[in-house]
């Protein structure tokens, strides 16, 4: 094979014939035959006659071009060119075809381009009785496959599926030091574009000098996520990239709902900067809901390295301060409450209340500063709410030192107090009392199975007054932290499914310098991770020592969860130290499998995650020289032969023609249009082309990147002769194109299921086009389309005279109020809407054609609104403050709003084939999507028609035949 760019030859000595064609040019003046010249006197009596036949003295210089091109023509394609003939195997040696992929994470969102291509080398491979190594690259590939046949190959590759862990390079070049294959014929990586050490290039090094090497990699490497964190009380997620484009990367934010399934609640974009090679992703959520995320995902192009779980890092839960000196005023710079709520605002949402507003409140934790005698409803409440599961913080300070040894009303037994810990002695101990020390206490150790392990202690903090602990035999227990002498500094107990913890010291500098300390604050961050529903740090490496873990929920290769398979060894505590999943130990959710004892606020599960917060990902090393780079999804190997054969054949038929002509044997051709048909000749021979492939248009990622096609108008009378689906032109193309491709999607549906038979669809601009003649029109209202007011004053027209409007947000979140931006709500507002209500399974929407409880797009979950019902229609649900249609309301919506990007869903190419993936339930989603586009249409065309209840007794018979 001989290659000129993306131009190659099979057969490239059959070229050699184009040099004859000079040579052939006196040939080609033979035909016709030139006329003999000879002097003759007479002559001179004929002249001024003028004969009207006449023969050519010598062939006209365009037919002989036209038979060079047809020559050229025959000979080109009998040299079997191809374009783009890389994709094909070497045709020199014999042995086996090497092919290496890698089967990563990075290899998801192209792992169908991966196989489609290796699939085509295995069937050349098979074509030429050639042997196949195929090679998949996950976490171990310590051995050199070895070869088999191309259907052996084909098998292994159809079972063959991502891995959530990157692909170990490493491993690969060991197995190739060891072991180094000879004889091959050519090697071809597919690799995923990233390098993840210092072996990856290496390898591409040792690959190259096994044999000629080919190296295909995806267009745009894939993203990662780092797990999400927060900053300035927002959750956050840093966007890694290994490339220099897009600018922009959607992340959507998943959380449990109360019911159990995972749903979407957030969407947050990363803006790249030049030549960055990460950006920060900001969700604006408030508390409740960031406690509730579970994962955090990439919206396109997912993988298991572009999902991240969610961990303690975002769970912010809500405390209360109370501190009954302060109560009802402003808090001084030197209050207790102050000193509270500085050390709790790193790690919770704190509010300032009293004891009874707090417990209206409920919050996760209370923190209660110096509090003596309770009256008497409070202490129940305050009891019931710690019993229910609550964490109380209290302090000591004079007042709760005057209230020691007051009677409890329902305690035990005297001197008892179910809100304290331990029962404290009366007196205290204070500097230069009668209990007191000679100098002030510094801190103990504390206690190796409390929260507040692993924290340093230290030894400028001092403590000059305390309120003791009554010696008893089960205070050991109880005692989380202590003085240098021994004394108790912090004591726990627990309390019905909640737990009561003291400080015996005060919350302000007062009594010790404990609060004015680094340790006050980690201290307290420790207690509000013992609140409820706020998950345990993740312990060290010494504390994982001899503990057991068990896989329960796994990260899927794009990023979904799934459930752990059975059967699986628990996994050494060990293994988990460093907080990443590597090799044999998947990235997803692990929970405490071993029944040894748990130290106080010891995580009882981890989330392990591929990324950590400063991780970065690495381009994949240039090919060295000699080694061929080429891009999955780029233009196709094609053969090009019979192009220029069927030219060949149509420049004979043009020349067999022009030789009659030229020689009077057509009838109806005379003289005077000989120069017309000759100029029309030159340019069909000049013109007329193999039609190259290399002119098409590229494919992006799910929609051709090529502009609209020219179209007629909306204005032509022949919009009017059949029904016609419209969409709104934005100006972007790559939307534009998206829009056109899901109507010519939708259309063809219409007419396989439907008697509806579409024409062409049309984009129309609403500021010039005629839009009456449109039944339905499809409006992609994204934050970045910023229509006119003219465009929305003509569309707000549209609607109020009979026409349908599809209006799509596309970025998949519930309800079209949250959904857009203020901008996108004012174009709302321009358009005139009517009021709106969510579409549930009782209009007639949902039943226009197809029975439907569901109308998804490229998302579901999302809300669908059309027109609410009329004044004095009776809603039959209630869905919060929203009333849902009812049975008989007879109305027909003029505009459909939701969110679910049914663009993406509808949209095929010019073969028919999907152009964008859809969701997570794939075809069955598309599928419905379809269906709901179908409804859409038949509900604007018939109208009320399924709702009217005339035809209900014809229905009925015929459903009862």
């Amino acid at each position: 094979m001989t290659t000129f760019g993306a131009l190659g030859f099979l057969s490239p000595w059959v070229l050699a014939g184009l040099v004859a064609i000079p040579l052939l040019w006196w040939l080609l003046r033979a035909i016709p035959p030139s006329p003999k010249t000879q002097i003759f006197p007479g002559v001179r009596l004929l002249l001024g006659l003028e004969d009207p036949e006449r023969q050519a003295a010598k062939t006209p210089w365009w037919l002989l071009l036209l038979r060079a091109v047809m020559i050229a023509a025959v000979i080109i394609g009998f040299a079997q060119p191809v374009l783009n003939p890389s994709a094909r195997l070497v045709e020199a040696g014999e042995g086996p075809v090497l092919i290496v992929i890698d089967q990563g994470w990075a290899s998801a969102p192209d792992w169908d381009e991966r196989v489609a291509l290796s699939e085509a080398t295995l069937d050349e491979a098979a074509q030429s009785g050639r042997q196949v190594m195929l090679w998949l690259v996950a976490a171990t590939p310590d051995t050199v496959p070895p070869p088999v046949a191309a259907a052996v190959a084909r098998r292994q590759l159809e079972a063959a599926r991502p891995q959530p862990v990157p692909a170990d390079h490493a491993a690969m070049l060991a197995a190739l030091e060891a072991e180094r294959p000879e004889g091959l014929a050519q090697v071809l990586w597919l690799h995923d574009g990233l390098s993840y050490d210092d072996a990856t290039a290496t390898l591409i090094g040792r690959l190259a000098g096994l044999a000629p090497m080919r190296m295909i990699g995806p267009h745009m490497p894939a993203r990662a996520l780092t797990p999400p964190a927060l900053a300035d009380g927002r959750m956050v997620v840093d966007v890694l990239r290994a490339d220099a484009a897009p600018a922009e990367a959607a992340v959507v934010a998943m959380a449990t709902t109360p019911e159990g399934p995972e749903r979407r609640i957030a969407v947050g974009r990363a803006e790249f900067e030049t030549d960055a090679d990460y950006a920060r992703a900001t969700f604006d959520l408030p508390p409740e809901l960031i406690a509730r995320v579970t994962r955090v995902v990439l919206a396109e192009r997912a993988s298991a390295g572009g999902a991240a779980l969610a961990d303690a890092a975002i769970r912010r839960v809500p405390v209360a301060v109370i501190d009954p000196a302060t109560e009802g005023e402003v808090a001084t710079l030197t209050s207790a409450r102050r000193y509270l709520i500085e050390g709790l605002e790193p790690w919770a949402d704190v509010t300032e209340a009293s004891l009874a507003e707090a417990l209206g409140r409920d919050p996760a934790a209370i923190f209660l500063a110096d509090q003596g005698a309770f009256a008497p409803g409070e202490r129940a409440a305050l009891v019931e709410w710690v019993e229910a599961g609550g964490l109380l913080v209290r302090f000591a300070g004079p007042r709760l030192a005057a209230a020691i040894g007051e009677p409890v009303a329902g305690a035990a037994a005297p001197g008892e107090d179910p809100l304290l810990p331990v029962t404290l002695r009366r007196g205290g101990r204070v500097l230069g009392g009668a209990l007191a020390w000679g100098a002030p206490r510094t801190l103990g150790p504390l206690d190796a199975r409390g929260p507040f392990r692993r924290l340093v202690v230290p030894s400028e903090v001092d403590v000059r007054t305390q309120v003791l602990a009554e010696p008893s035999p089960d205070l050991v227990g109880k005692v989380w932290a202590t003085l240098d002498d021994g004394t108790p500094l912090v004591t726990a107990s627990q309390l019905g499914e909640g737990r009561v913890v003291l400080f015996h010291v005060s919350a302000d500098p007062e009594w010790s310098s404990l609060p004015i300390s680094g340790l006050f604050v980690e201290m307290l961050g420790r207690l509000v991770a013992l609140a409820p529903g706020q998950a345990a740090t993740v312990p060290s490496a010494e504390e994982l020592q001899g503990t057991q873990w068990r896989l329960e929920r796994v990260i899927g290769p794009e990023g979904e969860p799934l459930s752990a398979p059975g059967g699986l060894d628990p996994v050494p505590g060990e293994s988990l130290a460093g907080g990443r999943a590597g090799p044999g130990l998947p990235p997803g959710l692990y929970a405490r499998a071993d029944a040894g004892p748990r130290a106080a606020g010891a995580a009882e599960s981890l989330a392990l995650n591929l990324h950590l917060g400063g991780d970065r990902l690495a381009p994949m090393p240039s090919a060295p020289a000699g080694v061929v780079s080429e891009t999955l999804g780029g233009a196709e190997t094609r053969d090009l032969a019979p192009a220029f054969l069927m030219l060949a054949i149509v420049l004979a038929a043009l020349d067999t023609l022009a030789t009659l002509w030229l020689s009077g044997r057509l009838p109806g051709f005379g003289p005077s249009t000989r120069q017309s048909v000759a100029a029309v000749l030159a340019v069909v021979a000049l013109g007329i082309s193999p039609g190259l492939p290399g002119s098409g248009h590229a494919r992006a990622e799910g929609v051709a990147s090529e502009a609209p096609r020219p179209q007629p108008g909306p204005n032509d009378v022949s919009v009017a002769a059949e029904t016609t689906l419209g969409y709104v032109l934005t100006g972007d193309a790559r939307l534009d194109q998206l829009s056109e491709r899901a109507m010519v999607g939708l259309g063809d549906e219409l007419m396989r299921r439907t008697a509806v038979e579409p024409g062409p669809p049309r984009g129309v601009d609403p500021e010039t086009d005629e839009l009456s003649l449109i039944p339905v029109i499809y409006f992609p209202l994204t934050e970045s389309v910023q229509p006119s007011e003219a465009a929305l004053e003509r569309l707000a027209h549209y609607i109020s005279h009979g026409g349908m409007l599809v209006i799509d947000t596309q970025n998949g979140v519930s309800g079209f109020g949250a959904a857009s931006a203020a901008e996108m709500r004012q174009i709302a507002r321009s358009l005139n809407l009517p009021p709106l209500a969510p579409v549930d399974g009782d209009h007639v929407l949902s039943r226009t054609f197809y029975l439907l409880n569901d109308f998804p797009g490229r998302w579901r979950g999302g809300r669908v609104w059309a027109e609410a019902p009329r004044p004095g229609s009776r809603p039959t649900v209630e869905d919060g403050d929203l009333p849902q249609f009812d049975r008989v309301d007879d109305d027909v919506s003029p505009v459909i709003v939701g969110s679910a990007d049914w663009a993406a869903a509808w949209a095929v190419d010019e073969s028919g084939r999907p152009l964008v993936p859809v969701g997570r339930a794939g075809d069955r989603q598309r599928e419905m999507a379809m269906r709901f586009g179908i409804n859409v249409v038949m509900y604007a065309l018939t109208g009320n028609y399924k709702s009217d209840q005339v035809h209900a007794p014809a229905v009925l018979e015929r459903l009862g035949q």
